[in-house]
């Protein structure tokens, strides 16, 4: 994994859960000069983000085929296997984004990518872009989970209790190996209702040039940001009936944000805490392939040949089996 850039470089990776905003976030962060990669790259509008996903097709691709290497997909509420990082089955997958950060950012000195499934695999852009003289930071999207979890019944029609776990383990995960990093909290729903002070803070906390060119910078973000495209608005009182650990992340998220540091040690033993608690209880549901026994599978084949002879002539079941 040799340096490819001739300069140190900056990569802020957008951190969030899926239907967080990470989308509308990686729209604003790349107004303000952070390079996603070519427009083809990035994907088109789809029925469940009118506005675009700002998501690198490339980067998306190599993290769900390693997911799916590690018998995880998207919706997984498993961690991922111990040593994970250093497995052998790991290995392709780290070459692969080497050569795809060589090829697509090494000649930006700011740029980033957002792909909520980053959300679990911190530590492996940590390891990678290391040694290739590359600095990380994070944009962290916060929103409400109650909404998210509204979202995802209305996408994927998952249980609400589903989609709030799997809300809980991208975030705890995200938030337990994002430690140390530089780290921006941003709230959705402050972007939606009043975008330019949430983003200048993001700026100002990650050190982002702000745009010469205000005037067009709030023509383009005004005509970007619609609060009409957020569909789930969970009551207030709908708080009080998340499971305790939902709601106590979610305060510890909703208190970071607002806040003018990169740096945010003080939240670190809770977020340790939970993140023990979520492991010790996440591994009874972790999932493992299924592998039929041949004992089974011959037992199930015999079964179906004589359905078959049973039901055609002698002479087709003998030409079918």
């Amino acid at each position: 994994m040799k340096n490819t850039s001739p300069e140190k470089s900056t990569a802020l990776c957008i951190l969030g859960m899926h239907r967080s905003g990470t989308s509308s976030i990686a729209r604003a962060i790349n107004l303000l000069g952070v390079y996603l990669g070519e427009d083809v790259k990035l994907g088109s509008p789809g029925p469940d983000n009118l506005k675009g996903f700002w998501e690198h097709l490339e980067i998306r691709d190599v993290q769900t085929r390693l997911l799916a290497r590690l018998n995880r997909k998207w919706d997984t509420v498993a961690p991922l296997p111990d040593g994970w990082l250093q497995s052998e089955a790991v290995r392709p997958f780290k070459e692969e984004l080497c050569g795809l950060v060589a090829a697509n950012f090494s000649a930006h000195p700011i740029w980033g990518w957002k792909e909520p499934q980053s959300c679990l695999l911190v530590p492996l852009w940590r390891e990678i872009l290391k040694p290739m003289q590359t600095n990380l930071s994070c944009v962290f999207v916060v929103r409400n989970p109650a909404d998210v979890a509204g979202s995802l019944i209305a996408r994927n029609s998952l249980p609400f209790n589903v989609a709030l776990g799997i809300w809980f383990h991208y975030n705890i995960v995200a938030l337990k190996d994002a430690a140390g990093l530089p780290v921006a909290f941003l709230s959705y729903e402050q972007l939606l209702a009043a975008w330019e002070p949430e983003l200048r803070r993001c700026a100002l906390v990650l050190g982002l040039k702000w745009p010469d060119d205000e005037a067009r910078l709030r023509q383009t973000m005004n005509a970007f940001i619609d609060p009409a495209l957020q569909h789930n608005h969970a009551p207030r009182n709908r708080l009080q009936d998340l499971p305790a650990p939902v709601r106590e992340l979610y305060q510890i998220l909703s208190a970071v944000c607002g806040r003018t540091t990169a740096r945010h040690d003080d939240i670190e033993k809770t977020v340790s805490r939970l993140s023990q608690e979520f492991q010790a209880y996440a591994s009874f549901f972790e999932t493992r392939p299924q592998v039929p026994r041949p004992g089974r599978l011959n037992r199930t084949w015999s079964r179906w040949q004589r359905s078959i002879r049973k039901r055609l002539p002698k002479s087709a079941a003998s030409a079918l089996l």
